[in-house]
């Protein structure tokens, strides 16, 4: 038996309209970033800077923000090459969040 809601179902979407305060982007980058620190693994952590940069504006304008390219932005959250830290910080700047050391 084949259930409609789970042929039509999009994570993106979800993950995206839960997405809706500053506080949910801030947990949800921070739970990426404890798994990034635990597994070393870096995919889950551009997927919710994907996220986070979707939820509060377009790459566009967060690339006229913070003077990163687009076609970097892109290219990090395509998994092509790595960020640097200083672009991520210029990324969580822009999005109103600082790192700190705990």
């Amino acid at each position: 038996m084949t259930n409609k809601n789970v042929k039509n179902f999009n994570l993106d979407e979800l993950i995206e309209n839960q997405l809706k305060t500053q506080e949910d982007i801030k947990e949800w980058l921070n739970i990426a970033l404890e798994e990034y620190l635990l597994t070393n693994d870096s995919t889950s952590f551009i997927k919710a800077l994907e996220d986070a940069l979707k939820a509060k504006d377009t790459i566009s304008n967060i690339s006229k923000k913070t003077g990163i390219s687009r076609s970097n932005i892109y290219s990090i959250l395509k998994g092509e090459v790595k960020p640097q830290l200083e672009t991520v910080l210029k990324i969580f700047k822009e999005l109103g969040y600082s790192i700190k050391i705990a």
